[in-house]
């Protein structure tokens, strides 16, 4: 029976993984996903409330204000005029003295008028693009598992192709490398980034990312989602997929994963391109050799365990059972 603490972390999961069919599951990009659009809406957030501080009102209330300038001064002034005109009055009746007031045409010769109107108004519009593309943000690609194939992709924005193999044996994750204290701002040391890198088949290059979702919900998450891949390759029907759903779970008891990840767009995923690029991979890895195989294997077992290594010395485990 599965006790309270580990239903709590698979559960955890479906943050970080969600399904995309019977046989593929995908995990999130954490960096250029949660982290940069949690850092553009903070820092917008704090602008817009430092502007409309200084200026003692609202962006809003100032955008109304001068798109009536622009496209209907009347609008303004005689707002302005009904109560210039009911102090005037209210002035007269205390001091007992006959009602002098300007006429509409006269008062809306003597009030001042913006310099620039226009270009008033193109500096409060010119920031909602940016307000806009901070709160939803296009979602990056995340990286895939498909159990069928028995690959272990990655579309990029160019829909180009990272594609790792994974072994008939042993570790199912023998094809990729992986560190799971990757990249995290504000992690002080206890929370990082799933970091992966894929010896490309085809461009020969090693491309990395970093996955999972950011902010972390705990320190165990990285390797509770090693875990789940390995399972999902090597299980019939893993006990995580009890928990996640066909998208990302954003809303929860962790409001900063909520500020970070809701109200995201979607970044078209291109499944054509994404099946030939397989087919591809499939039709490479199978005219080499087994010792071919192998050697590759080795030589991605060999960059495991320097990453390991490199990971002990700063006294992390890398090492996820």
């Amino acid at each position: 029976m599965t006790s309270n603490t580990n239903k709590s972390r698979l559960k955890a999961l479906a943050y970080s993984i969600r399904k995309r069919d019977d046989d593929e599951i995908e995990i999130r990009d954490s960096i250029y996903d949660g982290y940069i659009r949690g850092f553009l809406r903070l820092f917008i957030l704090l602008g817009i409330i430092i502007i409309g501080s200084s200026r003692g009102s609202s962006i809003i209330s100032d955008l109304e204000r001068d798109y009536y300038w622009v496209f209907d001064e009347d609008k303004i002034i005689t707002k302005s005029y009904n109560s210039y005109k009911k102090r005037e009055i209210e002035t007269a009746k205390i001091l007992n003295q006959e009602l002098d007031i300007y006429s509409y045409e006269e008062y809306k010769q003597s009030i001042y008028y913006p310099d620039n109107p226009v270009r008033d108004l193109i500096l409060d519009v010119i920031w909602i693009p940016f307000v806009v593309f901070a709160f939803f943000s296009p979602r990056p690609r995340g990286i895939r598992i498909n159990r069928k194939k028995r690959l272990i992709y990655w579309q990029t924005i160019f829909t180009s192709h990272s594609i790792a193999y994974v072994p008939d044996s042993g570790d199912p994750l023998g094809g990729l490398n992986y560190s799971r204290f990757g990249l995290y701002a504000f992690g002080e040391h206890e929370r990082f980034s799933l970091q992966f890198w894929i010896d490309d088949y085809l461009s020969k290059r090693r491309t990395t990312a970093w996955f999972g979702v950011y902010p972390s919900p705990s320190a165990e998450h990285n390797g509770d989602i090693i875990r789940a891949m390995r399972a999902y390759l090597t299980e019939e029907n893993p006990e995580f997929l009890n928990y996640i759903g066909n998208d990302f779970k954003n809303f929860g008891a962790n409001l900063l994963i909520t500020f970070s990840n809701a109200f995201a767009l979607r970044v078209p995923f291109n499944r054509k391109k994404a099946d030939n690029a397989l087919e591809e991979a499939l039709a490479i890895w199978s005219k080499k050799t087994d010792n071919q195989k192998q050697g590759w294997f080795n030589d991605m077992r060999g960059k495991q365990k320097i990453i390991n290594e490199n990971h002990k010395r700063e006294e992390l485990d890398n090492v996820v059972e």
